[in-house]
């Protein structure tokens, strides 16, 4: 067993290998908690038994990035989150909220792509209307951010004008879950029938389960995957997919565990 000097030089070099786990599984991660994960795995060198769980969790660490930079791993995950049907008519194109950027007051890649597939089922005359996720900034950590339904609807307004689509927003808006009992309870309030959902390829299997979970009628039709290419045969696109399907599974266990699916 090394001294004590010699752990703790070790195991703030180990601990840096927590900050991009870190990122993975929240992305959002401010610099404070990164800089507080690190302190915190360099302080389990100060003990010879939490030092043995930091080498032995870094070398567990470096076995999962093989497998996922090397094996066709994420591509077998990759395929297990997605629900992908062919459209049918419907009375509500439902495009769920994907990410800002707050500082610039943008919608990220994933929720454009949800809004330009929403938008190509509406042009074809799927379904006269769709939903729109008026968020709250906190979602984002920053709670100046703007409302991510109100972007969309912007951008909506100025493709369209008075000729675009009918868009009914849905109300401080946090999560999926959220989102399919807005959406439900809109269907009982007015009527409606079956409903497509359109969101990212990795995020469809989950929110399809929160909306069936309540009785909606709902066809899942995927956007495309603007952060990464979903073939997942560049090492790159692997680590890339690597956040989205920590998230998706982590989020699949929370909402069975909740009684959401």
């Amino acid at each position: 067993m090394p001294r004590l000097p010699e752990r703790l030089l070790i195991a703030a070099g180990l601990s840096l290998l927590l900050l991009p786990l870190g990122l993975v599984i929240n992305p959002e991660l401010g610099l404070g908690p990164l800089v507080g994960l690190w302190l915190g795995g360099t302080l389990l060198g100060v003990w010879g038994s939490t030092f043995r769980v930091l080498l032995w969790g870094s070398v567990w660490c470096a076995v999962l990035i093989a497998a996922v930079v090397f094996t066709p791993l994420t591509r077998v995950l990759a395929e297990g989150l997605i629900v992908n049907e062919a459209p049918q008519k419907a009375d509500l194109i439902v495009v769920l909220g994907g990410g800002m950027h707050c500082g610039a007051g943008e919608l990220e890649a994933s929720s454009l792509a949800r809004l330009e597939k929403g938008l190509e089922l509406w042009r074809a005359g799927y379904a006269p209307r769709l939903t729109l996720s008026d968020t709250v900034g906190e979602i984002f950590g920053d709670a100046r951010c703007p409302s991510l339904g109100r972007v969309a609807a912007a951008r909506v307004r100025a493709l369209y004008g008075d000729e675009g689509p009918e868009v009914v927003f849905l109300p401080q808006m946090r999560t999926t879950r959220t989102e399919a009992l807005a959406v439900d309870g809109l269907v009982q309030e007015r009527g409606w029938g079956r409903v497509l959902l359109v969101t990212t390829p990795t995020h469809s299997r989950r929110a399809v389960g929160a909306f069936r979970k309540l009785g909606v009628e709902v066809v899942s039709v995927v956007s495309s995957e603007p952060r990464f290419d979903m073939a997942l045969l560049a090492p790159a696109d692997r680590l890339q997919a690597l956040t989205p399907l920590v998230r998706e599974y982590l989020g699949l266990l929370t909402y069975r565990l909740r009684g959401w699916l």
